[in-house]
């Protein structure tokens, strides 16, 4: 065999060669490729099943509902007897911003007793006293200063409820509450639109006083409740406890200066039942 023919055959045999083998790593891959696809299939129906699960976890709560389907509602009214006191006008000349917020002392007046044309008395916390407990609600209480005065003049909280304390004022405010059973806090909001938010951890259902130590006539009264089942008479006295499970409770109406008294009450499922006080001057 000549030289020539010796050295074509070789080249032919080293091309066939490598043909064969970029064939076989080209096989391979595919493999591993459709190995692969098979895999991610396989982890895309797992996580398909998972998330086809998921709600059934998250309808739990709903095992609730047949309580609140015989829950009670009661509501009333709560009157003054006698003749009304006639609210003093808060001196707030203090403290020039105050006063130019209520010009000839309108919207001035105390509110210590607050009472309709009908003998409607507003500001009574009204509760259950031996309700379950419940949860916080995880919508926040608010007290607000303005025009140098709180809003609302009373009213309760669920243990653990988030509270906003803003200041709406041009001025200088701070907020001291004196409860007896939780911790007191008394804090400065110099600025105006300033937001603090607090919480109280323990049940403390007899109201305890707010004031300002910057402006002396602000107050307010809040209490902490270890469930829902509360109101705050209105300016025509009415209130309503809503959602509250049948069974027999001890209804306390709490007002700032002239105390509280108690009834005992039995609701039946989906009852709506009518009562009433009467607080003497």
């Amino acid at each position: 065999m000549s030289m020539k023919k010796f050295v074509t055959l070789m080249f032919a045999l080293t091309f066939v060669l490598v043909f064969v083998m970029a064939c076989g790593k080209g096989h391979e891959a595919a493999s591993k490729q459709e190995e692969g696809e098979d895999d991610e299939a396989g982890q895309t129906t797992t996580a398909a099943a998972n998330n086809t699960a998921a709600p059934a976890a998250s309808a739990t709560p709903a095992a609730a509902a047949p309580a609140v389907a015989d829950a009670a509602t009661l509501s009333g009214t709560v009157k003054f007897a006698g003749t009304a006191p006639k609210p003093a006008v808060i001196q707030m000349s203090a403290d020039p911003y105050c006063q130019s917020q209520h010009p000839n002392g309108q919207g001035a007046e105390d509110e210590e007793v607050v009472v309709g044309p009908g003998g409607e008395l507003a500001n009574v916390l009204v509760y259950v006293k031996n309700a379950p407990n419940g949860p916080a609600p995880s919508t926040p209480a608010t007290i607000d200063q303005k025009g140098c005065r709180y809003y609302p003049h009373v009213q309760a909280v669920v243990v653990n409820q988030p509270i906003q304390i803003k200041n709406d004022d041009a001025t200088l405010h701070n907020i001291h509450a004196m409860p007896a059973v939780n911790s007191a806090f008394n804090e400065g909001q110099p600025v105006q639109g300033m937001v603090a938010t607090k919480k109280f951890d323990k049940v403390e259902m007899t109201p305890f006083r707010i004031k300002c130590d910057v402006h002396g006539w602000m107050k307010s009264f809040m209490a902490v409740m270890p469930n829902p089942y509360f109101s705050v008479s209105k300016m025509d006295g009415q209130f309503s406890i809503p959602n509250l499970p049948p069974g027999t409770y001890t209804i306390v109406a709490w007002h700032e200066k002239y105390g509280q008294q108690e009834q005992q009450v039995t609701v039946g499922a989906k009852e709506t039942k009518q009562i009433s006080f009467s607080f003497k001057g």
